[in-house]
């Protein structure tokens, strides 16, 4: 027997699998609920895995959310570069929070390392 938070997360993971616009949040959802042990195992791996998935496709939230882990090291390597790179991508996307973390990430290089990334960025002077 099944029990109600089964189905939902059947239906979540259904949705993350879809592919569509529906597909982006569910796959934030579902990375979420994974970092948290939210009505899930606890499992950073599967968490990266789905916030990785919505990254890609353009979810601020995740782009900001895989950054904080980049810069912490919280789950993932730390990676000043990757972590500079998704709060770049969400920031841009209008996300406030992820400018103010691309401002803490950005005071961790030196202003030649930092010019290069913009640049990389495409960010302008």
């Amino acid at each position: 027997m099944t029990d109600e938070n089964e189905l939902n997360l059947e239906a979540l993971t259904a949705k993350a699998e879809g592919g569509d616009a529906e597909a982006l949040e569910a796959q934030y959802e579902l990375g979420w609920r994974h970092a948290l042990g939210m009505g899930v195992e606890l499992d950073d791996d599967v968490a990266v895995e789905w916030l990785q998935q919505a990254a890609a496709a353009g979810h601020m939230l995740a782009q900001n959310n895989l950054g904080a882990r980049h810069f912490s090291g919280d789950g993932v390597e730390q990676d000043l570069l990757k972590a500079y790179r998704f709060f770049f991508q969400a920031a841009n996307q209008g996300d406030r929070k992820a400018g103010k973390n691309l401002d803490a990430v950005a005071r961790q290089f030196s202003p030649d390392d930092l010019d290069a990334l913009r640049a990389e960025m495409g960010a302008p002077d």
